[in-house]
Formats: C-alpha cells, structure tokens, sequence
C-alpha cells in the first residue's frame, strides 16, 4: 500500500544517506585544501575588516573594503565547492546610489553561507546582531564599524518584532550616517529554501526601500544544505559542514529582485509592506511553498520544544 507523501515543513531537512559517489575522491583529497583555504580567508576578512574600522575615514576606504569584501566571499564559497550564479547585482548597486545605503537587504535565510553568499552579490552589509555579541572582544568592534543593529532576541520573540523595531527604525530612517545597506533575515530563523515563512515586520517599519534577494542552494544528491533539524547537536553541526565541503556539484543561485518602495497604503502598515515584498520574493521562486502559518515562534517552538524560550 503507498504510503502518503510526508508534509514538507519549512524546518524539515531532507534525509539523504551519504554515498561516496556523490563525492568523489578528488573532492576527499581536496578536503584539507579547502579547510585550509577556508581558514585563510576567515583571516584576511577579519584583519580587513579590522583595519577598515581604524581606516574607514581616509579616501577611498570604502571602495577598496568593498571589493575585498565581495572577493574574499566569492573565494571563501568556491572553496568550499559552490558555484556561484548571481543575476541582478546591478540592481544593489543603483539603488545604493540613490538611497546613499539608507536601505535594507531582505532575504530569506537558509544556511551558515548565507551571509557570504549576499555578499558576494551585493558587497558589504551591516547585520542585525545578537545584542551580546557586542561585548565580545574584536568581534564588537567589528560589528560597529559596520553599523550592525543590536537585538536581544528574547525580548523580540514576538511577530511584531518589539525592540528590533525600534533598532531597525533607528537605522534605517535617523541622522547618523550609514555607510552599508542592513541586512535582515525576516522569518526569523533559517529554513530548508524550499519557500517562505511569515515575515516579521519589524525590518519594514521604517518604510525605507527594501532590496529583495532570494536565495537556493541545490546538490545533484539531493543533500540537504539548509541549517535546520538536521544539526541539532554539536557533532551534527560538524558533519554536515564537512558533508558540504564534500559534496560535488553544489550550486548557488542569487537573485537579486527590482528595490520596493512603499506605497501610500503600505506607508500606513508595516505589515502590508512586509506582504507586498514577501510576495515579489515568492514569485521569484518557482514551486516555493508558501508557509505563510510558520511564524518564528512557532519554528522555534518546533525546533527547541520546551527549551525555545531560553534560546537566544
């Protein structure tokens, strides 16, 4: 008797059992030259960005950390085996122009390589950041020089977004000058990429233009890439990077979407914004699921059960 096809959850991973014909031996030989690349450019985006937040106020500082920083992400994903497609990277470009980077990168998120991979498409990004990475030794000092957003996720667990909100309004629409676009992953918390949870709306409440970007990671295997219950432990988490680093053929696809710009009505409700830029995105995603039911506490409940509250 046929079993009912199982419901495909936006936390989901697909299990798909290692082979070694979907590695190779090249692919094993090269393991510790990717590691070991991958260490390389950790280094050298660290010491540019570091020298960049010392130097960032001489002439031609930001031209030069931008192209670094595109370079050093492209390096860092083909080492690990990607190839990397982007379509629609001019698009960041004019709207930067315009908007002088008073703008936010709306993308969905899917795995540890998403931050590289935009990036890679649309140069440097300022992040949204847990609130105590800030008090962390150099790592601090990198995220304010590039104008990240403190948030403590605790105490923004709720649709609206609470004081992401006013972080994000605060970034998006003051006085101070912003040298990069923001970045924000809206549904919260990482999927497979098979479609879209719901969006919080906090990242649309400034009413500032958003630049759309979407994001698919695929594996002739059919290995799953995405950061969901597949690494649910510490050595789980490491397998599958090492799987990643292994697995041939993995391609990256970038679609970077038209800017939006919020209408009259969208002017008067965050929530209509984040709709209207959730839909442009969905369109742009062929056979994506809409998990528009999936809001970020209920993937976190899912994911951590009665342990989702303590989570940050």
């Amino acid at each position: 008797m046929p079993q009912a096809p199982t419901e495909e959850l936006p936390h989901r991973a697909r299990v798909v059992p290692f082979r070694f014909a979907d590695v190779g031996i090249i692919n094993v030989i090269l393991l510790p030259i990717r590691i070991t690349i991958w260490i390389g450019v950790w280094v050298f985006a660290l010491i540019a960005t570091l020298a960049y937040s010392y130097l960032r106020s001489l002439p031609g500082a930001d031209a030069l950390y931008r192209a670094a920083t595109k370079a050093s992400s492209y390096i860092l994903l083909r080492s690990a085996g990607f190839r990397v497609r982007i379509v629609g990277a001019a698009l960041a470009d004019d709207l930067a122009s315009t908007t002088k980077n008073r703008h936010a990168v709306v993308a969905n998120h899917i795995a540890v390589y998403d931050p590289w991979t935009l990036m890679c498409a649309v140069g440097p990004v300022a992040f949204v950041a847990r609130q105590g990475l800030f008090g962390v030794p150099v790592v601090g000092r990198v995220l304010t020089a590039m104008g990240a957003v403190g948030v403590d996720r605790r105490a923004t667990a709720s649709p609206g977004g609470g004081g992401a909100r006013r972080e994000i309004s605060e970034r998006l629409s003051g006085d101070a000058e912003v040298r990069w676009p923001l970045l924000i992953f809206p549904e919260g918390a990482t999927t497979t990429g098979r479609g879209l949870a719901a969006f919080r709306s906090g990242a649309f409440a400034p009413r500032a233009p958003v630049l759309p970007v979407v994001i698919s990671y695929t594996c002739p295997s059919g290995f799953d890439l995405s950061y969901t219950d597949n690494q649910s432990t510490a050595s789980a988490v490491l397998w599958h990077f090492v799987r990643s680093l292994l697995e041939r053929g993995k391609t990256i696809d970038v679609r970077v979407l038209e800017p939006l710009r919020p209408t009259p009505l969208m002017r008067t409700d965050a929530a209509t914004y984040a709709g209207a830029v959730r839909a442009a995105m969905l369109d742009a995603m062929p056979g994506a699921r809409d998990w528009h039911d999936w809001d970020n506490r209920r993937m976190r409940d899912a994911w951590y059960g009665a342990d989702a509250a303590s989570k940050d």
